[in-house]
């Protein structure tokens, strides 16, 4: 049994010179308003609300994942969080228009974007020690 009927991870990753990340789209106010918003609805004890890392698709941020159905949310914006807390969290219905796609559609992305960071941090890695 989990201790929460829905733990949502909100992306605050924040990337250096320019990269494409969450913070940079806004993905902090979307945290204020997520965690207001589950408050004001009274699902403060069923949804849980944590911060993560880069959740991997960078140019469609801000993004969250619901668990523990997985549901993965792109381009959310601080309008479309009632519509969440009320659909989503409140009668179990994902709002459509924020998916992000399935499984074989966002992991190429997610992996290319991993790829794509990792060599940045290794060309970093190496101009400093060279």
């Amino acid at each position: 049994m989990e201790p929460f009927r829905y733990h949502v991870y909100v992306c605050t990753q924040e990337k250096p010179d320019g990269l494409p990340c969450c913070s940079a789209n806004g993905s902090a106010a979307v945290l204020e308003a997520l965690r207001a918003e589950i408050a004001r609805a009274g699902l403060g004890d069923e949804v849980q609300v944590t911060t993560s890392g880069s959740l991997g698709l960078c140019e469609r941020g801000p993004n969250l994942v619901v668990y523990p159905e997985g549901v993965w949310y792109s381009r959310v914006q601080v309008a479309d969080v009632p519509e969440i807390v009320r659909e989503h969290f409140g009668a179990g219905r994902p709002v459509a228009r924020l998916l992000s796609g399935d499984a074989a559609q966002v992991r190429p992305e997610i992996l290319e974007n991993r790829r794509r960071h990792l060599a940045y941090l290794a060309a970093q890695k190496a101009a400093r020690q060279g």
